[in-house]
């Protein structure tokens, strides 16, 4: 019955002193709602109201804090620093961003699951100023005398967020460098270059005819294979929330995002490419998402859409100019791959071959090793920072 950002008067509730850990705000009460609980929506502008109300750790309150899972704190600051999408323990994904904070300390946060997922280092460029991160309902921990912030089930995070204090912020940094670091990888496991680019090398016939594990929740695989066509069924871009990028779907004019719950100002235009992938033995069909495509047309997508006439479908000669191209790709297989039998493979990395290494990895070959068809869970193992795309 609640939407977010809406206003309700409400009425008969239960009020009760806060207790418990991982309290989203530092406040001394609670409300509950109990089965006599009555809701009025009321109008817009009724009452002024916020939509957005934080409360940001002070430097003070971060040592009180340091261990103690009481209070989740709220943390603000200009991003400075990326990390790629990590694999850690049973298989829990994470990306480590650092920001430097009002107080000009550089701090580390950890985004866990899909909020390190959804962060999209490509969208924040050196060139476009200061880059204001909120992240909410952090946990605060200490490691080798290092401060660390991690996100919960609780946590949102807000990208140059228009409120006052953000647009002050966003002057104070627009005077230092805007330059986001890359992070590099505490994964113990990570891999050469070399060897990600043959990592659990097989033919696309072989990637087609793979059998499903039900204990495997992922592998990655590359194959090698040239672009024959660019399959248009579907477009080359979709329009995309700027907060969580998912796909938005306007509604007389008006941009509403099903995840975030509310109007997107200012929604984004993402790549999101089919292309047809053949080799000696068959063809497929792989998707290069925006991460991908950007690095490998050394353009947005936005900008190629600008380019076009009004609603033409046309695929632009950028995008056009990679058939006949051979790559090496990366392919993360998951439940829509292996277990529903699906194709339209997603390209998480794409490599130029080295016909030198690919020569020296044909040697390396033991022709009574055939390669398996039965998938096995280890991709706790594979993780790099420097590939080529």
């Amino acid at each position: 019955m609640l939407s977010e950002g809406s206003l309700y008067n409400v009425k008969n509730l239960k009020v009760v002193s806060t207790t418990g850990e991982y309290r989203p705000l530092s406040n001394q009460y609670k409300i509950i709602f109990l089965v006599i609980t009555s809701l009025k929506r009321l109008e817009e502008g009724t009452v002024k109201i916020p939509i957005n109300g934080f409360q940001f750790v002070s430097p003070n309150l971060i040592n009180l804090r340091v261990n103690d899972n009481t209070i989740l704190s709220d943390v603000i600051g200009s991003l400075c620093g990326v990390g790629d999408i990590e694999i850690v323990g049973a298989g829990w994904k994470k990306r480590d961003i650092k920001i430097l904070t009002d107080y000009s300390v550089t701090t580390k946060i950890t985004l866990w699951g899909k909020l390190g997922e959804m962060f999209d280092p490509n969208l924040y460029k050196q060139d476009e100023g200061p880059c204001i991160v909120i992240v909410t309902s952090t946990t605060i921990k200490k490691f080798q005398g290092e401060v660390n912030f991690s996100t919960t089930s609780a946590s949102k995070i807000y990208i140059n967020l228009q409120i006052d204090y953000v647009a002050s912020l966003i002057e104070r940094f627009s005077t230092v460098s805007n330059v986001v670091q890359v992070i590099e990888s505490s994964n113990v496991n990570k891999i050469t270059f070399e060897e990600e680019m043959f990592l659990n090398r097989m033919s696309i016939e072989e990637l087609l005819e793979a059998n499903w594990s039900s204990q495997v929740k992922e592998y990655i695989v590359t194959v090698r294979g040239k672009i024959s066509e660019i399959d248009n069924s579907f477009g080359w871009y979709y329009v995309s929330c700027k907060t969580c990028i998912k796909k938005v779907i306007p509604t007389n004019g008006i941009y509403m995002c099903g995840t975030c719950k509310k109007e997107c100002d200012y929604p984004l235009v993402m790549y999101k490419i089919h292309i047809k992938v053949m080799d000696k033995t068959t063809e497929t069909t792989f998707v290069l998402f925006n991460h991908v495509a950007e690095k490998l047309l050394d353009t947005s997508a936005h900008k190629l859409f600008n380019r076009l006439p009004l609603y033409s479908k046309d695929v632009p000669t950028e995008i056009q100019s990679l058939c006949g191209k051979d790559f090496v790709y990366k392919l993360k297989l998951n439940d829509y791959n292996l277990k529903e039998g699906l194709e339209n493979f997603t390209v998480s990395k794409l490599f130029t071959p080295d016909e030198k290494l690919e020569l020296e990895q044909e040697l390396k070959k033991d022709p009574h090793d055939i390669l398996s068809n039965n998938l096995e869970d280890s991709v706790g193992d594979f993780h790099v920072t420097n590939a080529e795309w």
